[in-house]
């Protein structure tokens, strides 16, 4: 996270049918990576709604600074989402979270800078563009759930990277930073930036990567009951 921003980010062919007694078809662990979206898909709301009041909790909870699950949550719903809604939900959580933080005074957080603000939504974005491409990838290269899980970190780490540089690029043309506006100026406002981003990255890796891991272990559990009934 920048230093000038508060602690905020701010097909089904594939799919088998049900089995129709328990020594036919296969559970959704030997489906693959598209198994894991389509599974989660399936109850995708109860996890989204989860994942968004988790983030509007730990927004305003004591943790270290640049320390939140926004990202986490654009990168899930990314993912995980179709349509328009994989953008308004984490942009409307991340809005409320700095509604609040506006109107009750809460030092750090809130409404800044007009463009650095617009920039630290669009790094958001893009952070759930990451998870758009990834789960395309996912299913276009048919990789197994094991090399998928695998490679939620990386993924997670270029959307992380993607936020950390247009988030950044708004805080250097915010006047109030002091930075100059010029080359060396931006490139010290991204040096400077570099120790918040240790803490962003830490809260991604384990929000990003642990919202899918867990939406898919649950999910997937509960759809195995119901096949072995």
């Amino acid at each position: 996270m920048p230093t000038a921003l508060p602690n905020s980010y701010p097909s089904n062919s594939n799919i088998p049918n049900r089995p129709t007694n328990g020594n036919s078809g296969t559970s959704n662990t030997e489906h693959g990576s598209n198994g894991i979206v389509q599974v989660v898909r399936s109850r995708v709301w109860s996890f989204v709604l989860l994942y968004a009041a988790v983030s509007l909790l730990l927004r305003f909870a004591p943790l270290p600074e640049n320390f939140a699950t926004f990202g986490a949550l654009a990168y899930f719903c990314g993912m995980m989402l179709t349509g328009p809604a994989r953008w308004i939900v984490p942009a409307v959580a991340l809005f409320a979270a700095d509604c609040i933080g506006h109107f009750l005074n809460i030092p750090g957080m809130g409404f800044y800078h007009l463009p650095t603000m617009v920039l630290n939504y669009a790094g958001m974005a893009a952070f759930g563009m990451v998870g758009v491409i990834t789960s395309w990838l996912w299913k276009r290269q048919k990789v197994s759930s094991q090399l998928a899980l695998a490679t939620l970190p990386a993924s997670v780490i270029v959307g992380s990277a993607l936020f950390f540089i247009i988030s950044n690029f708004g805080a250097w043309l915010d006047p109030r930073m002091g930075y100059d506006s010029t080359l060396s100026g931006l490139m010290n406002c991204y040096w400077m930036g570099l120790p918040f981003w240790r803490s962003s990255l830490s809260s991604d890796l384990v929000f990003g990567a642990g919202f899918v891991m867990f939406a898919w272990a649950i999910s997937n559990r509960l759809a195995t009951r119901v096949q072995t009934r």
